[in-house]
């Protein structure tokens, strides 16, 4: 299983979803209705799961689960 594959898999999970309900191009806050407390519950999530760490300044700028799933990748190679 590819990185990616896993990273949308542990987005649904997070979010009560199949990896076939996400679309990679959902807004985080207007689609998927998460607001801050619960993008950063799936931050904290994701992170403990990757073994990643974010900077506020990556968390920022981000708007779809593409950009989500780009970033977690970005941290995995650092």
């Amino acid at each position: 299983m590819n990185t990616e594959v896993e990273i949308i898999k542990a987005i649904a999970e997070h979010l009560g979803l199949t990896s076939e309900d996400l679309d990679r191009h959902a807004l985080l806050q207007e689609e998927l209705n998460l607001g801050p407390i619960e993008l950063n519950d799936l931050l904290s999530d994701l992170s403990q799961k990757f073994d990643v760490s974010f900077d506020a300044v990556e968390i920022e700028d981000l708007k779809t689960i593409d950009d989500l799933i780009v970033l977690i990748e970005d941290n995995l190679l650092e």
